[in-house]
């Protein structure tokens, strides 16, 4: 009977934090991040479908999960730190995600629509690539926000992770479009050209990448901020060296020009064997340590 009771406290506390987690993450993106966009409209009226992607990747997963790294372990006398964590874990969440749409629209970049602008390409254009870069851009967020900890002891550590991850996705960002600028940009691709495959293997890659630094966070049991970024950067070249070799492995198997096919032909499907080929990689790097 201890047993069941402490099951039913621990599912009593862990539903509650997750229902309110979910209610103050929705009124903040309904209010902050939307800013006057009806989503119902979008969503049900419109049956647009790139708003669907954006509110299901780039809320209701990164919402619900946050919510639960709030509410992992027993329920003990800590109810109320898990509260204020939740309540910090959205409300972080919601600044980043508004945070990145002003910096978005401040780049200045137009397009026969007017002045870039995340919203509006996502709920008025119906830009499938947009939507994909906001679910890839809430990938990062919830990454780093995830190992934020305000448990005595734990609050220096929580920053050094959050920090690592976040520098070096930024690393990995940049030599990504670095990448791309020898015949393209990945701006132009997911906001002029409304790219969705370009979209897809951004998403697809990023997701690799945070599954690498976010295991390299998770697997250290006494943190050690040197060893956690030569891990990091390790894991981060490996993956760029394999995923290269590969590509070129696959290309000369079937004769087909991978970047043409998902940047010149908008290529869905090419882009999401790309999306496989980063997450196969991460996932063989990670379970090699482990």
């Amino acid at each position: 009977m201890d047993y069941l009771s402490l099951a039913g406290e621990n599912l009593l506390f862990g539903f509650v934090i997750t229902a309110v987690g979910f209610i103050l993450g929705y009124l903040l993106y309904s209010r902050i991040v939307l800013r006057g966009i009806s989503l119902k409209d979008a969503l049900f009226e419109k049956d647009n479908f790139s708003a669907w992607i954006e509110f299901v990747g780039a809320f209701v997963f990164p919402v619900l999960f946050l919510s639960s790294k709030a509410v992992e372990g027993a329920a003990d006398s800590n109810i109320w730190l898990d509260l204020a964590n939740c309540t910090i874990y959205a409300v972080v969440f919601t600044l980043l995600r508004y945070l990145s749409g002003v910096i978005i629209g401040s780049l200045g970049r137009s397009d026969e629509h007017g002045r870039i602008n995340t919203n509006n390409e996502v709920y008025v254009q119906h830009n499938t690539a947009a939507s994909l870069f906001s679910v890839s851009l809430s990938i990062i967020f919830v990454s780093a926000i995830r190992f934020l900890n305000l448990a005595e002891g734990y609050v220096g550590a929580s920053v050094y992770r959050i920090l690592v991850v976040l520098v070096f996705t930024l690393a990995a960002l940049i030599v990504y479009c670095l990448l791309l600028r020898r015949k393209t940009t990945l701006f132009k691709e997911i906001f002029l050209d409304n790219n969705p495959a370009a979209g897809l293997s951004l998403a697809g890659f990023v997701f690799a990448v945070e599954i690498l630094l976010t295991n390299a966070a998770a697997l250290q049991v006494d943190f050690d901020l040197p060893a956690l970024a030569a891990l990091s950067a390790v894991w981060l070249a490996l993956l760029a060296v394999l995923s290269v070799l590969f590509k070129y492995i696959l290309t000369r198997l079937i004769k087909i020009d991978i970047w043409k096919e998902v940047y010149e032909q908008n290529n869905i499907g090419a882009a999401l064997g790309q999306c496989a080929l980063y997450t196969g990689i991460a996932l063989v790097l990670v379970n090699f340590v482990k």
